[in-house]
């Protein structure tokens, strides 16, 4: 995906982002990610570059579900903040885990992604 694939607007990139995550669609979603991604599931370590993101989302579930609830979105030129529900199902156990996402969009890509939840909630719900 590049940026004359859809409005490049940073707000509209991380809507299309938050929408691919219905289904998941995981080759949509990595073809909204910059090749020098910085992304950071706080409290976990980050990841840099596409190929080590990428590999981290196919593997991270599989995903039998997922659907990513927008609450709250605001914008300060290329950042978008994001409050969030993302829903999923992950080894036949769902997950709703609230969260602050936060993204740097330039060109039409993903070059920033943090995500800030509550690792134990987590934790509770796929234990």
């Amino acid at each position: 995906m590049t940026a004359g694939d859809l409005d490049s607007a940073p707000e509209a990139v991380v809507r299309a982002f938050v929408d691919a995550w219905h289904g998941p669609d995981l080759d949509r979603v990595c073809a909204m990610l910059g090749e020098d991604i910085d992304y950071h599931n706080v409290p976990m370590e980050p990841l840099y570059g596409k190929p080590s993101v990428e590999a981290y989302l196919r593997s991270a579930g599989p995903f039998e579900e997922s659907d990513w609830e927008l609450i709250h979105i605001a914008v300060s030129g290329e950042y978008v903040l994001t409050e969030r529900v993302d829903r999923m199902i992950v080894a036949g156990k769902r997950i709703a885990l609230p969260l602050m996402g936060t993204f740097r969009v330039s060109g039409g890509l993903i070059r920033e992604w943090r995500d800030y939840f509550d690792l134990a909630m987590y934790r509770s719900q796929v234990a």
